[in-house]
């Protein structure tokens, strides 16, 4: 029995170990005074002209990776 937990086990650590190597292989976004959203001017080394927009962006991203667009 305890073969299968250990089977189980390495399988766990591998599973986090490729999901820990596909977030740091994720870009970066870069601050270019725009919204990454809405393409609205914002100041400095901001990303997004507020909150709504952040969070729309992370949903968009979201539903991306989840349709296997990027």
């Amino acid at each position: 029995m305890s073969n299968y937990a250990g089977h189980a086990v390495n399988k766990i650590y591998r599973t986090i170990a490729t999901g820990l190597a596909t977030a740091r292989r994720a870009p970066e976004l870069q601050a270019d005074c725009r919204c990454h959203f809405c393409d609205e001017p914002v100041a400095g080394k901001l990303l997004f002209c507020d909150m709504d927009c952040r969070d729309d962006y992370q949903k968009m991203e979201s539903a991306h990776r989840r349709a296997g667009r990027r």
